[in-house]
């Protein structure tokens, strides 16, 4: 009778080289589908990323409420359009959406003056000013030091009109960069009323986030408020300069007289009243500063203003830039 064979007992062991080989292809199986399934994942919420970028675009170009735009802009200037699994090549800056955000603003005002142009050469957005044309090329440079911060320039020239700060809501206008580019350089190329209407929109920009968004605005020598005062930067006595006004005026025909407490007044057309005197800052004498105030009945002239109209004002002015010039925010400009 012949034994019946039996199949050895077989024990799996960890070192056992077959089922080593086995075990490791079934573990790469595993993790390659979880890399697919995890690159899948992150493909779908990179495209949900690019789906609510759109809703946000889509407000900031379409939104009548001034509330849900100023919103929009906020969110798309600090939005993360690109992932690590999805690129956006064509995109627009941080200070493109501020000049659409400032379009849309003043569209909303229905006081669109000027025109929101796009430079392929320069690949970005900017402003021109019907009248002024290609002469002026603004865009907004956003400053290094706070980027929810920004310069609104003149690139032809770099001068650096305003600073605008969306977090900390406040604008500055800069009286070196309005007096080089307005007073000086488009008086002589342009006429008043080109010019004045260009100031103009510059004052609206910061109307309408003073009064829509609380902003806090300093308009500087554009300030057409009776209250204004233009603080010189010098504080020294402009006295010299005054003796130089006190002469050029009366051969145009004005008198510069003294005022009460030691202040120079001189009286021009249309009872608008120029006064130069040393003024404490709440009745604190030794915070004084010495200013210049424009004074008139309906609130509408500012230093620009006096500036542009008066030819012999101008030049005493710009002639002794070194004791007269007004200040800017020196945390800005």
């Amino acid at each position: 009778m012949t034994k019946e064979y039996e199949k050895p007992t077989e024990t799996f062991r960890p070192n056992n080289k077959k089922n080593a080989e086995e075990t490791r292809a079934y573990a790469g199986s595993l993790s390659t589908t979880g890399r697919l399934m995890s690159y899948n994942d992150q493909l779908k919420e990179s495209l949900k990323r690019g789906i609510y970028f759109t809703k946000v675009l889509d407000e900031l170009i379409n939104t009548d409420d001034k509330n849900i735009l100023l919103e929009s802009v906020m969110t798309l200037t600090d939005y993360r359009l690109d992932t690590a699994y999805l690129i956006f090549p064509q995109q627009y800056s941080r200070a493109d959406y501020y000049l659409i955000f400032l379009n849309r603003l003043l569209q909303l005002h229905q006081n669109e003056q000027v025109i929101l142009q796009s430079s392929d050469h320069q690949n970005e957005l900017y402003h021109e000013f019907p009248g002024i044309n290609m002469e002026g090329y603004f865009t907004f440079k956003i400053d290094e030091n706070m980027r929810e911060g920004a310069y609104y320039v003149d690139k032809s020239t770099g001068a650096r009109l305003f600073y605008i700060n969306f977090k900390r809501q406040l604008i500055r206008f800069n009286s070196q960069a309005l007096t080089d580019l307005l007073v000086v350089d488009y008086s002589e190329k342009f006429d008043y009323k080109t010019v004045k209407r260009f100031e103009t929109y510059l004052v609206a920009i910061g109307k309408y986030f003073k009064e829509d968004y609380g902003f806090d605005v300093d308009f500087n020598l554009l300030d057409a408020s009776n209250n204004a005062s233009y603080q010189i930067s010098s504080a020294d006595e402009p006295r010299e300069a005054l003796d130089k006004l006190f002469i050029i005026s009366a051969d145009a025909g004005y008198m510069l007289v003294a005022g009460e407490s030691g202040r120079a007044v001189l009286q021009l057309k249309n009872n608008v009243v120029v006064s130069i005197l040393r003024q404490a800052e709440h009745d604190d004498l030794n915070n004084a500063s010495w200013v210049i105030k424009v004074q008139d009945e309906g609130h509408k002239v500012a230093w620009f203003d006096i500036l542009y109209k008066y030819e012999f004002i101008k030049d005493w002015y710009l002639d002794n830039l070194t004791s007269l010039a007004i200040k800017s925010d020196e945390r800005f400009f």
